[in-house]
C-alpha cells in the first residue's frame, strides 16, 4: 500500500505531461525542428514565445538564428534591446545572423560590436540591411568581417565596402550586394579572394561610375545577376568579361554609355529583362548594343527575352541577325504579341533552329499600344512560307496569361476584341501548322 502511494505521483505526474503535449503538440517537436520554426520570426517575437510553455521559456537563448528587424520603439532602446540579446544569448553557434538597421551613423560602435558577435559565434549567413535611401551617409563595414572563415552567404544593402590590402573568404559561396559603393576593381578583388564563390549579385552598385566584372578560367562562379535601374551615369561603362559561368541574368535600363559583354562560353542560361514597371522600347541607338549582347550569349541553351529586346529586334533586323544564330533549345519570350513586337518575335524563331521548348509570357498592353496589334492576325499568315521546316525540333508550347488582354478594360468595341482574338489565335495557329511534333 505504502509502494503504491509513493508510485501514484509519478503515474499523476506522467500523465499530466501526456495530456500537456495533447494539448500542445507543438512542444513535443524535436528542439531543431522547433528552431527552425522561430527562424521565420524576428528576435522580439522569438523571445515572447518564452510565456508559452515551461519548454520554451529559455529556447530563445539558444536559437541559431538571430533576425532584428526595425523597431517601433526609440532609437537607445533597439540599440539596448540589441545589445541584451547578444549579452545573454547562449548558442555556441550562429548559422543565420540578420540585421536590418537604418541610418547607422551614431551607432557604427554598436553595428560593429554586432558584426563582431556574429563572427565569433561562426556565422554561416550574414544578412545587412542599412537601406534608407533617403539618407546619404552609408555604414562602412569593418575589415575584420574579410578574415571570417566560416560565412558561406553574405547579403549587403546600403553601404560601403573598402577591402583590406590581404583578405580571404575560403567558405564564401554566394554574395548578394545591393546599393553598395566599392572602388573601382575592388568586386573582382573580391571574387579572387572567395576560390569558392558560386553566386554574385549585384543590384543598383557603382551607379556613378564603371561596372567592370572579370572572371578566370578556373573559377568555381555558377550564376551572375546584375540588376540596374534608370539612375546609372550616362557616361559610365558596364563590362562582363572572360566569365565561364552557367547562368547569367542582367536587368537593366540601358542607360550607361557602353556595354561589353564577352566570353561567356559555356552558357546554360541567359536572361535579359529591362527593369521596368511597364516594359517598353529602349531608346534608338541601342540597337547595335542589344545585337552584341545577344551575340555574347548565341551558344546558351536557355534564352529569356523581355519585350525591350523583342522590339529592337524589329530595327534593321536583316542588315544584323542574317549571321546571327542561337542554339537555345529553350526560348522564353516575354511580349504583349503587340504589332511592334510579331517582327522580334519572328526573328528569334527563325534564328533558333535547335528550339525543343518555347515559352510565351503575356504581358499586359497600355493603352497607348492597344491599336498596334490589330493588323497582328494576318501577319503570321505571311509569316508561313518563311518557316517551313524551321520550327521542325519544337515539342512543347507553354503560353502563361494567354489572352490576358482581351480583359482589358480599354477595348471599349466589339471590333476592338475581335482583332485582339484574331491576333492571338493566328499566333497559335501558326505554331501548330509549321511545328511537326506539338
Amino acid at each position: 500500500m505504502e509502494a503504491a502511494t509513493l508510485k501514484r505521483p509519478r503515474i499523476l505526474k506522467k500523465t499530466h505531461k501526456n495530456l500537456e503535449e495533447k494539448r500542445d503538440p507543438l512542444t513535443s517537436l524535436p528542439e531543431p525542428l522547433l528552431h527552425h520554426i522561430l527562424s521565420y520570426l524576428a528576435m522580439k517575437d522569438v523571445i515572447r514565445t518564452s510565456v508559452l510553455a515551461k519548454r520554451w521559456r529559455y529556447m530563445w537563448l539558444y536559437v541559431p538564428c538571430l533576425k532584428f528587424s526595425p523597431m517601433k520603439i526609440s532609437r537607445s532602446k533597439e540599440v539596448a534591446f540589441i545589445n541584451q540579446s547578444l549579452l545573454i544569448h547562449k548558442g555556441p553557434a550562429i548559422q543565420k545572423f540578420s540585421l536590418a538597421f537604418l541610418q547607422p551613423d551614431a551607432e557604427t560602435h554598436h553595428v560593429d560590436s554586432w558584426i563582431y558577435f556574429a563572427k565569433t559565434r561562426n556565422v554561416n549567413e550574414l544578412n545587412l540591411d542599412f537601406g534608407d535611401i533617403r539618407h546619404v551617409h552609408r555604414y562602412r563595414l569593418p575589415h575584420f568581417l574579410f578574415s571570417s572563415t566560416s560565412l558561406t552567404v553574405l547579403s549587403l544593402v546600403r553601404c560601403e565596402i573598402h577591402f583590406p590590402v590581404k583578405f580571404e573568404l575560403d567558405s564564401l559561396k554566394t554574395l548578394s550586394l545591393e546599393q553598395v559603393y566599392f572602388s573601382e576593381g575592388e568586386i573582382n578583388d573580391l571574387i579572387k579572394s572567395a576560390p569558392i564563390l558560386e553566386s554574385l549579385s549585384l543590384t543598383n552598385c557603382q551607379r556613378s561610375a564603371d561596372l567592370a566584372v572579370y572572371m578566370y578560367r578556373g573559377s568555381t562562379m555558377k550564376t551572375l545577376k546584375i540588376h540596374e535601374s534608370d539612375q546609372v551615369s550616362s557616361d559610365s561603362l558596364l563590362s562582363i568579361l572572360g566569365l565561364y559561368i552557367a547562368s547569367f541574368e542582367l536587368v537593366t535600363t540601358m542607360s550607361r554609355k557602353y556595354y561589353l559583354i564577352d566570353g561567356m562560353r559555356p552558357l546554360e542560361s541567359a536572361s535579359f529583362g529591362c527593369n521596368k514597371v511597364n516594359c517598353g522600347q529602349y531608346e534608338t541607338g541601342k540597337e547595335n548594343t542589344v545585337f552584341k549582347i545577344l551575340d555574347s550569349v548565341r551558344h546558351a541553351k536557355r534564352l529569356r527575352l523581355c519585350s525591350c529586346y523583342i522590339q529592337v529586334l524589329c530595327r534593321n533586323k536583316e542588315q544584323r541577325l542574317n549571321c546571327l544564330s542561337f542554339d537555345a533549345t529553350c526560348l522564353e519570350i516575354k511580349t504583349g504579341l503587340t504589332k511592334g513586337e510579331l517582327p522580334g518575335i519572328s526573328c528569334m524563331l527563325g534564328h533558333s533552329p535547335n528550339i525543343k521548348t518555347l515559352i510565351i509570357s503575356i504581358e499586359k498592353i497600355h493603352a497607348k499600344n492597344l491599336n498596334n496589334n490589330s493588323e497582328g492576325g494576318e501577319y503570321w499568315k505571311l509569316q508561313e512560307p518563311i518557316f517551313v521546316d524551321l520550327l521542325c525540333n519544337l515539342k512543347d508550347v507553354k503560353i502563361y496569361n494567354f489572352m490576358k488582354n482581351l480583359e482589358s478594360k480599354q477595348m471599349s468595341t466589339t471590333e476592338d476584341f475581335l482583332a485582339h482574338l484574331q491576333n492571338d489565335m493566328n499566333f497559335l495557329r501558326f505554331l501548330l501548322k509549321n511545328s511537326r511534333n506539338v
